[in-house]
This record gives C-alpha cells, structure tokens and sequence, in this order.
C-alpha cells in the first residue's frame, strides 16, 4: 500500500542515515543533539512507515536489516511515496 507524502515526516530520513551511519541510537542522537528517547522514537516511526525493524539489537550496536543496507545510498526510493493529484 502506498502512503501519501505529507504523512512522512522527512527529518525520519536524516534520522535514518545517522543510524546506518553510525549503528547507535546514542551516538545519532549526540549528533542530532537530541536525547536518545527523541532518536529512539523516530526509528519507532521509521519501522511502522516501513514495516521492517530496520535495525537488530546485537552486542556491537545496531546491525541494518537487508531493507535498511538497501537504502544506504538512495533512502527515498523506498517510501512509497505517492503524490497529491
């Protein structure tokens, strides 16, 4: 099903490539200068957008899922976007 564009929250997006890059819901949430909870919340949002966990909790930190290392490069092709008409 897609979902229309004005329900994505676009700062979920910078949120997710600070957690692919540094695999740490603390570590993102010092560079957003955030609390971790605020960080913690989005990627609640971010797994019910995309429907994946997205990230699995290991001793090393945050290991992506298959869909999370898919959007590395390009994280808007993935939000099944559809525009108003």
């Amino acid at each position: 099903m897609k979902k229309p564009l004005a329900r994505l929250d676009l700062n979920l997006l910078f949120t997710l490539q600070l957690l692919l890059q540094e695999q740490s819901v603390s570590k993102a949430a010092k560079k957003l200068n955030v609390t971790p909870s605020t960080v913690s919340k989005s990627l609640t949002k971010l797994r019910d957008w995309f429907d994946d966990p997205l990230f699995v909790k290991t001793p090393r930190g945050l290991t992506p899922t298959p869909l999370a290392l898919s959007m590395v490069k390009d994280p808007v092709s993935y939000t099944h976007l559809t525009l108003p008409t």
